[in-house]
């Protein structure tokens, strides 16, 4: 039986992991996790798969299957070619990049099969106020709505709307991920937003963000 003296050290020690993971930087994770500390990587994945999930989530036509399978790929192919990571750029920007790459491939190959939408609830399990289900339709509706004029667009004009107007990429970052020219980021998304303007007009009027 672990005595009143084990638990109290036990609970410190969980503490100080607890505050240690909310505090260590993502470089500080890939570096722990090239020196064999695999449990770091866990820590990656916990920072960032709800947003690679959402990213493949939108690149993938709104399949939910597929994109758990591809955020899980992503993450595999990120962890075995992690020791190649040398911080030249943020890890976000370097995994965003892997699932933007596996993303498009995937949905070439999916090009020949039936697409189907899904309505991805995205409502945070940490958060304690859940909407009226009358919101609940109506969001999922919207999403649908949105997720069948993305599928319409080209790739380069897909994941340029859902980086910069869906997750809030900047114009910097996006640029980073997909090695083009920031120049190149803001025409596309010129372009893109403009072959999406008549396709949601007439259910978000003049609102510009998706």
């Amino acid at each position: 039986m672990a005595s009143t003296g084990n638990i109290q050290v036990n609970r410190e020690s969980n503490l100080i992991e607890a505050v240690a993971a909310e505090t260590i930087s993502d470089w500080e994770c890939v570096q722990r996790v090239q020196k064999g500390e695999t449990a770091a990587f866990e820590l990656l994945v916990q920072r960032h798969q709800k947003k690679i999930f959402n990213l493949a989530y939108r690149m993938l036509g709104g399949d939910y299957e597929e994109a758990t399978d591809a955020a899980q790929e992503v993450f595999l192919l990120a962890y075995r070619s992690i020791g190649q990571f040398r911080g030249e750029a943020n890890f976000s920007t370097w995994i965003f990049r892997i699932a933007l790459n596996h993303a498009s491939s995937r949905r070439r190959n999916l090009k020949s099969r039936r697409q189907k939408i899904v309505a991805l609830d995205v409502i945070d399990p940490a958060d304690t106020h859940t909407p009226e289900p009358a919101a609940i339709v109506e969001q999922r509706e919207t999403r649908k709505v949105v997720q069948s004029a993305l599928n319409t667009l080209s790739d380069e004009h897909r994941e340029i709307v859902v980086l910069i107007d869906m997750q809030g990429t900047s114009y910097e970052d996006a640029a980073a991920m997909l090695d083009i020219p920031v120049n190149t980021v803001k025409s596309r998304l010129y372009r893109a937003r403009r072959a999406l303007a008549p396709k949601l007009a007439p259910f978000f009027g003049d609102r510009k963000r998706l």
